[in-house]
């Protein structure tokens, strides 16, 4: 666990989420960087690998650039196994997680444009004979910056809400393609890319910078998955604000150190009125219950109706990817 890691460890770990080295050999760069060598940095990352810490190493796609949407869905106890393995192979889906509410089944639809994803939850309803609440994001305040492993440290980064993707069918919509599945733990897995689209490493290198500066990328580096360093108690908390007032709270909350995302989505009447989400990412159920607590009274979000949503399996959680959905 995190406690357990030597002080250049936990930096490994914790500082890469973002600035990940865009060069020939990175893991050299961070050894040198941290008084360790290249092959003591990639055993450190394969073993967090395979233990599950880590999703992988890349870039966290903007999700502007794509036609994404938070689905929720009440299903019968009795199905949701099924159901709900059957919703994490529908390759948009990227993130599946079953929570605490009548509404039980929550997902992450990613596809190319809007034609595509309505013929995936339309695709959803017939297959399941269940309504999916489609709640695409119109507002993001905080996300998809990083996980600090420190307390009181939230990351910041500018938010840009409206990028589009390179052409299909370019080398850069190839590179895109390949980072997306993250970078192999090898020397130079750079060179790798540069391999399947034809490219130098230098192209590489620049177009993942490129990609970057314009706002693709939201960040590039450690991807971390919170339940297996011991963020178990994690809640999808949620508010009604009016559309006059919203963004003055969202701005607001998306500002505080126990919030690890923050965004305005649009509601769906009558089974779904809440539009102000955010995620609080805890150890402790109850720690959480008084973070949620003191937002709440801190901010004078109590005069809303609200909701915490917890956790209580996860059926997927990978990156989204570029790759049309089938429907199976």
């Amino acid at each position: 666990m995190v406690s357990d890691l030597s002080p250049s460890a936990f930096q490994l770990l914790n500082a890469w989420q973002h600035g990940f080295p865009l060069s020939s050999r990175p893991f050299r760069k961070l050894g040198l960087l941290l008084g360790l060598s290249e092959q003591t940095v990639l055993d450190y990352f394969r073993a967090w690998q395979t233990e599950g810490i880590i999703s992988r190493i890349g870039p966290v796609l903007n999700p502007a650039c794509m036609s994404s949407t938070l689905v929720g869905m009440q299903v019968p106890a009795s199905e949701i196994n099924a159901l709900a393995n059957w919703i994490s192979a529908l390759p948009a889906v990227n993130h599946n997680y079953e929570r605490e509410h009548a509404i039980n089944l929550w997902f992450v639809l990613t596809c190319a444009d809007a034609d595509e994803r309505q013929a995936t939850l339309s695709h959803i309803a017939q297959h399941t004979g269940l309504q999916p609440l489609s709640l695409p994001m119109h507002q993001a305040y905080h996300i998809d910056l990083g996980f600090s492993l420190a307390e009181h440290n939230k990351v910041a980064s500018p938010l840009v809400n409206s990028r589009s993707l390179p052409t299909i069918g370019s080398p850069e919509r190839r590179l895109l393609e390949c980072a997306l599945q993250g970078v192999e733990l090898h020397a130079e897995p750079f060179k790798l890319w540069a391999e399947q689209t034809k490219m130098e490493e230098k192209q590489v290198l620049q177009q993942l910078q490129l990609f970057l500066d314009h706002g693709i990328f939201r960040r590039f580096g450690v991807v971390l998955r919170h339940r297996a360093l011991g963020y178990s108690a994690n809640a999808m908390c949620v508010w009604t604000v009016p559309d006059n007032r919203i963004d003055s709270f969202g701005e607001q909350l998306g500002k505080q150190s126990v919030i690890t995302l923050c965004y305005r989505r649009r509601p769906h009447p009558p089974h779904w009125h809440h539009n102000l989400f955010c995620m609080i990412h805890g150890k402790d159920r109850l720690q959480v219950l008084a973070q949620h607590a003191a937002l709440n009274a801190s901010l004078g979000l109590d005069q809303f109706a609200h909701e915490v949503l917890f956790s209580t399996r996860c059926f997927k959680q990978r990156g989204a990817l570029l790759a049309s959905s089938q429907h199976d």
